[in-house]
């Protein structure tokens, strides 16, 4: 039966014969597009669902061939056909997070640039305070603080280095998020088997 009236965007009912036919054409293809990108994107979740097991299942299959018992969450794993033309990746993206114990170590680097002698070391004063530079909400960069460990800093009184061990602790990993992708080489070039509909 034939709708006779259509809700605006205020909420008001309007009746068919008041709209123009064009904007009832661009309105039923909106609800049929949107329609089918909700069937399309159950599928790729129930593809990505499906490939995952199955990965889940081959690298099980692995451990019980040489007696190994797993834990914890597989990923960064890549399996390779024969040909090694194709390829399927797992991998896990850590969402962490610095807890409490970076007060202390921020008390320890203070100290080490206090200690040091004045005016040798005024860019690595500068690349502390940026580093422990927080955003508008109150955070600091993980990604930089935990870059201050790949310096290669030389101090005699060991508070650097325990400074960076007390980093190491307060790392809290908060959430794991897992990503499968595939590839596949066509000639000399490796291509990514595009998933995303804005890609293609």
């Amino acid at each position: 039966m034939p709708q006779e009236f259509l809700i605006n965007q205020k909420g008001h009912q309007v009746p068919v014969k008041a709209i123009r036919p064009a904007d009832i054409i661009r309105h039923e293809f909106v609800q049929t597009a949107i329609a089918k990108a909700k069937e399309q994107s159950k599928a790729l979740a129930e593809f990505k669902k499906q490939q995952m097991s199955e990965f889940d299942a081959f690298i099980g299959l692995l451990a019980q061939e040489y007696a190994v018992e797993l834990g914890g969450t597989k990923g960064n794993v890549t399996l390779r056909s024969f040909d090694h033309k194709q390829k399927v990746t797992l991998q896990v993206q850590e969402s962490i997070e610095l807890g409490p114990e970076l007060l202390v170590a921020k008390e320890l680097i203070d100290e080490c640039l206090n200690e040091w002698s004045e005016g040798a070391n005024e860019n690595l004063k500068l690349i502390i305070e940026q580093t422990f530079a927080t955003d508008k909400k109150g955070k600091v960069s993980v990604q930089k603080v935990l870059g201050l460990r790949r310096l290669k800093i030389s101090d005699d009184s060991g508070k650097w280095q325990r400074a960076m061990d007390i980093i190491a602790d307060s790392i809290l990993v908060m959430d794991s998020t897992r990503f499968i992708r595939f590839y596949e080489t066509v000639g000399e070039h490796e291509h990514a088997i595009s998933l995303d509909i804005a890609k293609l």
